[in-house]
């Protein structure tokens, strides 16, 4: 899939993916991710998700219906799949995380893997944006494009009298879907 109407590219990872679409966890996460997605759209962003994303993802889904939610993930975000470029910067990245993370954890090593291979398809993709909560995720994902947390309140807060939104600077913006129409 190409970018046709050059719009910011970003991408998420698999947690935000869940929290966002499936509303499953905690309840700040949810909210936070809520917060973001809905903003992404408001700035008509478009979201990569790697193709390893959407693997963890539909993990727990029922075989029979995995094609249907990944033609559904297709209505809404860029999917992207791992290449050879992106191998050439998953390596990269994996040669700085295993300097830089503690690798002893249970898990670790795997949960490292998955990062570099979803991180090096985003950038490989031309994400320059990648949205975590994920501290070890942001460190690496910030090594090669500006990596970003979850919003913890939405930015928009107060709209004006046209409908357009005033952020907390006071700065006005386009409508956002929640912005009332007058």
């Amino acid at each position: 899939m190409t970018n046709p109407k050059k719009q910011r590219l970003v991408a998420v990872d698999t947690m935000t993916l869940q929290w966002a679409v499936r509303k499953i966890g905690p309840s700040d996460k949810i909210k936070h991710a809520t917060i973001l997605f809905a903003e992404l759209e408001r700035d008509d962003a478009q979201i990569i998700l790697p193709s390893i994303v959407v693997a963890e993802f539909i993990i727990p889904v029922p075989a029979s219906a995995r094609p249907d939610v990944v033609a559904s993930l297709r209505e809404r975000f860029l999917i992207e799949p791992f290449d050879t470029k992106d191998a050439i910067m998953a390596a990269r990245l994996w040669d700085y995380g295993k300097v830089n993370r503690a690798m002893g954890a249970p898990g670790a090593r795997l949960a490292m893997r998955a990062d570099t291979l979803i991180i090096a398809t985003a950038v490989g993709h031309g994400a320059t944006e990648f949205y975590t909560d994920d501290e070890d995720c942001f460190t690496m994902a910030n090594k090669v494009m500006t990596a970003k947390r979850l919003p913890t309140i939405a930015p928009h807060l107060f709209f004006g009298i046209g409908g357009e939104a005033i952020d907390q600077a006071g700065a006005k913006t386009k409508p956002g879907p929640e912005a009332p129409q007058g």
